[in-house]
């Protein structure tokens, strides 16, 4: 397709996969989702995420939390105490992965992880919208996959008609 004007060059600019030729018109070639998320990638505007069929995926530390996810989270501009925070919903997010979804204490230990988390950012983060940014994030990128996602949805229907209760006072992990 060949054409010009300002809004092909912004499309050119997002799309990176675009080309000039020599009466000034302006090529836009057709670029595969898999090739804009590399882009994107390399750009630095959005972590490299590990994409295995494994739903743990990889974490090398043992900590809990998937390697890719606590890289992206040291890399945050925020203080040490506020990135544990973040770590400790990135741990909990990640549990309910691998929670056995016929076990009703371990689905309720996992949603109280959940909660627990939650008040830990309220207390860490000056304003609870900014750590709600940062675990939304956080969220989408635990279940980047198709298998981590149906898993999550998987651990949502089981957990679907229970309740917990919201946890008092400091719930941060040491």
């Amino acid at each position: 397709m060949h054409s010009s004007g300002p809004a092909l060059l912004l499309a050119c600019a997002l799309l990176s996969a675009c080309g000039g030729s020599e009466d000034g018109r302006i090529t836009i070639a057709p670029v595969l989702p898999a090739t804009a998320i590399r882009a994107t990638e390399s750009s630095g505007a959005y972590p490299k995420l590990d994409r295995s069929v494994d739903v743990p995926g990889p974490d090398a530390n043992g900590n809990g939390v998937r390697d890719d996810i606590e890289a992206w989270v040291n890399a945050q501009p925020v203080a040490a105490s506020q990135k544990k925070a973040l770590l400790q919903k990135a741990k909990s997010l990640q549990r309910t992965l691998i929670v056995a979804l016929d076990d009703k204490n371990a689905l309720q230990t996992a949603g109280e992880g959940l909660a627990s988390s939650s008040q830990c950012g309220l207390l860490q983060f000056p304003e609870y919208s900014d750590f709600s940014k940062y675990a939304g994030k956080i969220e989408a990128m635990t279940a980047n996959t198709r298998q981590r996602a149906e898993r999550y949805m998987k651990y949502n229907a089981a957990r679907s008609g229970s309740s917990t209760t919201n946890p008092r006072g400091d719930t941060c992990e040491p």
